[in-house]
């Protein structure tokens, strides 16, 4: 059986299906630099997984958005331990997942040991646009040193593409959840908002500048000053908490509720109860909530932001959250009752993902 080294900077929920298929085919082992502050993530145990936390820098930074006057916090992590496990465990084939200095360090062994690297990577053309001319350097580089790459989806992909890498040369996948959780209706749903009025606007991610949250409510109070009656639901965990509590005053929102981060059977039952879910974001390489409602039965409307817009929804369901005008329509469709219901079709499965990416793993070469 031919061995696989994964390089991650920390592991994901949702990739655990995907990676736990990989390992059925390959002896797997993940190698990843531990939790970062800004994630909360619970791990679900996978007796099929064979982990290790390498030794790993992580430097705290501010990232510059796809949109002006916005930043993020981003980590540089510098995983000094794979100069270690690499030579110790000798994978036949490495799945890198970032385009920085863990893939630099997977391409130098790789180059060593006549390994191939193939570079598994999210990024789109906006979440790209104001990134430093080092990062820029770096990339270019990079791209001059791999012919092998796995993208989020189409708009990942077109990012590729603008480096010069071959269509070819990228399998482009999906990102994807867990969806048989998001499938189950609950035996006794819940009555998360009995009582509220409808509909219910519901939208779940960190509580964080680049979310867009500001300008959900901002539209939501728009909505609140011509008289319509709702209630605006945000789940979720971070620093603006109390300025969203302050701005949804100010917006003489009456019925606004924040819940903290939920389990994803009981992210299940919210989706369910919900009217709509509105993802908001100014950026989001992906945006992977937008499945997860969607398996949930949710019409959805999302940002032109997000990577997954035009891959997953129809256009009329695409907003700009920087356009007043645009998000005010979007929302009126709520109102209508206009917003078109989500197409499942549209989304793979955690099996599909991981069928395509080990049979091309083993082809040596994008499969599709």
């Amino acid at each position: 059986m031919k061995k696989l080294a994964i390089l991650v900077n920390l592991i994901a929920p949702y990739r655990l299906p995907v990676f736990a298929l990989l390992a059925q085919s390959f002896e797997t082992l993940i190698l990843h630099g531990g939790a970062e502050p800004n994630r909360t993530w619970a791990l679900e145990s996978q007796p099929t997984l064979n982990t290790h936390k390498v030794f790993t820098l992580q430097i705290p930074m501010r990232k510059k958005i796809g949109v002006s006057g916005v930043s993020d916090t981003s980590y540089v992590h510098i995983n000094l331990g794979l100069l270690w496990w690499l030579p110790r465990f000798r994978p036949d084939v490495i799945l890198s997942n970032e385009m920085g200095l863990r893939t630099v360090a997977a391409i130098c062994y790789g180059k060593l040991a006549r390994v191939p690297v193939w570079v598994w990577w999210g990024g789109t053309l906006h979440s790209e646009r104001n990134i430093t001319k080092l990062r820029y350097h770096l990339r270019r580089a990079i791209v001059g040193q791999v012919d092998r790459w796995v993208s989020y989806g189409a708009t990942t992909t077109e990012y590729l593409e603008s480096l010069g890498i071959r269509r070819n040369q990228i399998l482009q996948i999906q990102n994807c959840v867990p969806h048989e959780t998001f499938l189950k209706v609950p035996s006794n749903p819940a009555g998360w908002f009995k009582g509220e009025p409808k509909p219910v606007i519901l939208t779940v991610g960190q509580l964080v500048p680049r979310k867009g949250l500001d300008k959900l409510i901002e539209a939501c109070g728009r909505l609140a000053a011509r008289g319509c009656d709702f209630t605006l639901t945000i789940v979720g965990q971070g620093p603006e908490r109390e300025r969203l509590v302050e701005l949804a005053k100010q917006n003489r929102i009456e019925h606004f509720l924040i819940l903290p981060n939920q389990p994803q059977p009981v992210l299940n039952e919210i989706y369910r109860a919900a009217d709509v879910f509105v993802l908001p974001t100014l950026e989001d390489v992906w945006g992977l909530v937008v499945n997860e409602a969607m398996w949930a039965g949710a019409p959805v409307l999302c940002s032109k932001y997000a990577g997954c817009a035009p891959e997953l929804l129809s256009d009329s369901n695409i907003f700009d959250p920087m356009s007043p005008q645009s998000f005010d329509a979007a929302l009126a469709k709520v109102f209508d009752r206009t917003v078109s219901p989500p197409d499942k079709s549209k989304l793979k499965t955690w099996q599909e993902v991981g069928e395509m990416v080990s049979r091309s793993l083993h082809e040596g070469s994008p499969v599709c």
